[in-house]
């Protein structure tokens, strides 16, 4: 028996030397140890970030970085808590990653805080104005900014929305705008606004909130106003309420037209905006060139908002005869919500 003993033990210890020794398992923890860990911290849950999200993550798939083969992907979302934004940019910052991806200013703004000693890069999109977000980003020359962070701005094309809703009614006077002052893309965006109206001769009333909870009462202060149309820019607290902006809205034969092309679908009867699935993808093309070693501090943070039109007829029906979609609308939007409110692609 203690030779039998001795024999399978020793069986036993060259199986694991062997097992231990295979190359194909060497390889697949050598894969293993070698996928590069990033973080993606959204802001909160509304369609143009979810759609940017998804876009990011295409295009670092596109790029050879695909989630869970050469990189593992960590999801963070603040849903829309500024103090939640903060702790989760801390926990980021301090944790060991080869990247840190954001979506939106007030993201951008959390994690640029926190990461200003540790510097860990970091690359954000679908901030409307990083030049205006105080994160060290230079408006004047686009190539100084702080060296560990590059992304995309996407400031939307808000005169040219104010002179599309000229064309849809060209006795358009008086707009109202809801917005939150506490961010800074909002601000940019309005402070545009103002200005187109002023050229235009149409009168801006403007609603200030702080949270969701304010829209309603902000909406209906300028709907007191005899406004003629209320406009949404890129603002992050109007978003999570827009259901509410447009019903209230509505209720008072007030259409509402936007920058966010995906708002059509809550109702809007127009949007102008950026493609954000595609800004997505082009900042995701952006996170694998730095993931492949080009140095974040030798690339300009650009603008990049590729147009986008979309168009509601089921919306406008309310407002009609006073509100029209031009007969080349149709053609160039790339979505349409039909007469039914289905909504038809034509890309």
């Amino acid at each position: 028996m203690r030779h039998v003993a001795v024999g399978l033990s020793l069986i036993l210890l060259a199986s694991c030397i062997l097992l231990w020794s295979d190359p194909k398992r060497k390889a697949k923890q050598a894969g293993a140890d070698t996928r590069l860990n990033v973080a993606l911290l959204n802001y909160t849950s509304v369609p143009v970030l979810e759609d940017g999200q998804r876009g990011m993550v295409d295009g670092l798939a596109e790029s050879g970085f695909e989630n869970g083969k050469q990189i593992e992907i960590k999801r963070f979302n603040a849903e829309g808590d500024r103090a939640t934004a903060v702790l989760m940019a801390k926990e980021v910052v301090g944790g060991k990653y080869q990247a840190i991806l954001t979506l939106s200013t007030p993201m951008l703004q959390a994690v640029a805080t926190a990461n200003e000693y540790t510097q860990q890069t970091h690359i954000f999109t679908l901030s409307t104005d990083p030049a205006g977000a105080g994160v060290g980003i230079d408006r004047d020359d686009p190539t100084n900014h702080p060296p560990y962070m590059i992304g995309y701005g996407t400031m939307q094309p808000v005169a040219e929305i104010f002179a599309y809703a000229r064309q849809a009614f060209p006795n358009l006077k008086k707009v109202g705008v809801v917005w939150n002052p506490a961010e800074s893309n909002s601000e940019a965006s309005t402070l545009l606004a103002r200005s187109a109206c002023k050229e235009m001769q149409i009168e801006l009333v403007e609603a200030t909130v702080d949270t969701a909870a304010g829209i309603l009462d902000a909406v209906k202060a300028v709907l007191a106003k005899d406004i003629q149309a209320i406009w949404v820019g890129g603002d992050t607290t109007v978003a999570s309420g827009l259901d509410t902006m447009i019903n209230t809205a509505a209720q008072a034969k007030v259409p509402v037209f936007s920058n966010i092309p995906v708002d059509i679908e809550k109702g809007a009867v127009f949007s102008l905006g950026a493609d954000y699935y595609q800004v997505g993808i082009a900042s995701g093309k952006l996170a694998a060139r730095i993931l492949n070693g080009e140095s974040p501090a030798k690339l300009p943070v650009e603008n990049y908002a590729p147009k986008l039109l979309a168009i509601n007829f089921q919306a406008i029906s309310q407002f009609k005869p006073t509100w029209n979609f031009p007969k080349n609308w149709e053609e160039e939007a790339q979505f349409v919500v039909d007469v039914s409110g289905k909504k038809v692609s034509k890309e």
